[in-house]
């Protein structure tokens, strides 16, 4: 299945279903409008970021096991507590492995401003740049190899961290594509919006800016679970050849 063919029939599904997405997302979309208007640096301000992550892992949550297992227990605490738990301590290991390439790219800046006084100043950004696009290349290439992690951690099945690499082959580049497509989609809409309606602290923009946010999210994650689904199968069916 190409990856527009996936993100075509997620956006169908998520019309089709707009009710029970309805359902899932509310909570989070008027805690992303509600803190539109928080002052920053506040103690309110960190204490709904908190409320909002908390908000939006099960948001996610929701949306695989709605998605894969077709449960609407969405705020039942003992059917929820511990696939979120999971999905968010699967979630910082992605995280960490995601975004593990900065710290190499950090360091490299380190070292060449300690050695900046042995190394001829044409070197020095030269060896930035290459830094800078290893960094994003691992970036591309760590997220869409373990991204399954999370539907998994989230209906609550054995996740293989070390083996994902491997067992992710065929479908890495469908990851990556979804999720760029999206936010490039995305930022072309709100740019011109942005531009439009003004200022970012309008109500127009923050509603209308927002609903598109949450479009984005459901849609990277319905189609991520939908990807889960295809693996799934494939898998099944190597397994019934061997």
């Amino acid at each position: 299945m190409k990856t527009t063919e996936i993100l075509f029939t997620q956006f169908k599904y998520i019309n089709n279903n707009s009710q029970e997405f309805l359902k899932i997302c509310l909570p989070y979309f008027l805690l992303l409008v509600l803190n539109f208007y928080i002052p920053e640096n506040s103690l309110f301000d960190e204490l709904c970021s908190l409320v909002m992550y908390v908000v939006v892992t099960l948001m996610i949550v929701n949306i695989h096991r709605y998605m894969i297992l077709e449960d609407k227990n969405y705020y039942s605490f003992k059917e929820r507590f511990k696939p979120t738990c999971s999905y968010f301590c699967y979630g910082i290991v992605l995280l960490v492995i995601s975004f593990a390439p900065v710290g190499l790219f950090l360091a490299s800046l380190l070292l060449t401003s300690a050695a900046s006084n042995i190394l001829p100043d044409s070197i020095i950004p030269i060896i930035i740049g290459v830094s800078f696009l290893i960094m994003i290349f691992c970036m591309f290439l760590v997220y869409p190899s373990f991204a399954l992690i999370l539907p998994i951690a989230a209906i609550g099945e054995k996740v293989e961290v070390f083996k994902m690499w491997e067992l992710s082959k065929g479908f890495k580049l469908t990851i990556f594509l979804q999720f760029f497509i999206v936010w490039v989609v995305l930022l072309l809409i709100l740019t011109p919006l942005y531009m439009w309606i003004g200022e970012g602290e309008s109500l127009l923009y923050n509603l209308f800016g927002n609903f598109l946010v949450l479009l984005a999210y459901i849609l990277v994650i319905s189609s991520l679970s939908k990807t889960y689904l295809l693996w799934k199968d494939e898998r099944v069916s190597q397994l019934k050849s061997v």
